[in-house]
């Protein structure tokens, strides 16, 4: 998994994985460090898993040297996006939900140019994911307005999108959303995805069935994924997961007690 490192190493491809020497976490809990927890889109709705970045060549699984691993991956269809999210648990934001994600809820209106890789920056390119710490949203997401565009669909209408702003566009508006109407097969340079899961699902099905095997070290791990997790929400979700028969000391760590 990926973790932020200073836009130097980022920019020369170069990891900083801390994690400790010890048994590694398996995936879907691993997975954890670079998920964020977001407030429901609706008043009934769950709380969102919302990944950090867009997906990177290496975690899609495409061969990539040292210099391209950080690389957010392009060229994938909306149909492509679902099918590796689905393998792993996740899924594309709706419309709606990749909205609410990237304006923190309504809040945010631009972002400045200094703040993306847009089409001012004249580089024809993608950039790793989480060079522009400017450009992050209140929740911690990186490059939801520039880099490459990500997949999204609207259930509402039945129609396809890629939003945000790439290296290719010269806007980032939060009012104007960037939204690129696609057909679900198609496949550009400048489009890729992020992920989201409904948070008491993912918890269920993919942390929950794994936790009685995780050692002392493991565990603390999973601490540290949590801390940039807002309180309220995390107090939130580990109610709706105590109520959901998750265990007791995993419902106990999400929600901080």
């Amino acid at each position: 998994m990926i973790r932020q490192a200073p836009i130097l190493l980022l920019l020369l491809g170069i990891g900083a994985c801390t994690h400790s020497d010890g048994n590694p976490l398996p995936e879907p809990i691993a997975r954890l460090e670079n998920l964020l927890l977001a407030p429901p889109t609706s008043p009934l709705g769950d709380w969102l898993l919302v990944g950090r970045f867009e997906v990177t060549r290496e975690e899609f699984g495409l061969a990539a040297d040292v210099r391209g691993a950080h690389l957010p991956v392009v060229l994938v269809s909306y149909e492509e996006a679902v099918a590796w999210s689905e393998d792993q648990g996740l899924r594309l934001p709706t419309l709606r939900e990749w909205q609410f994600l990237a304006s923190d809820a309504g809040s945010m209106t631009s972002v400045s140019a200094s703040a993306r890789n847009g089409l001012h920056l004249n580089l024809g390119r993608p950039l790793p994911v989480g060079v522009f710490e400017r450009g992050r949203t209140a929740l911690g997401a990186y490059d939801f307005f520039g880099n490459v565009r990500e997949w999204v669909f609207d259930p509402i209408e039945n129609r396809f999108f890629a939003c945000g702003g790439s290296f290719a566009s010269a806007d980032a508006s939060a009012l104007e959303w960037e939204q690129m109407e696609l057909e679900p097969t198609e496949r550009t340079n400048d489009v890729g995805f992020r992920y989201v899961a409904n948070a008491t699902t993912y918890f269920m099905t993919q942390v929950a069935p794994e936790w009685s095997s995780l050692d002392t070290a493991q565990r603390a791990e999973v601490i540290l994924f949590l801390g940039d997790w807002r309180s309220k929400s995390r107090v939130a979700l580990g109610a709706r997961l105590r109520a959901a028969g998750a265990p007791r000391d995993l419902a106990d760590l999400v929600s901080g007690a």
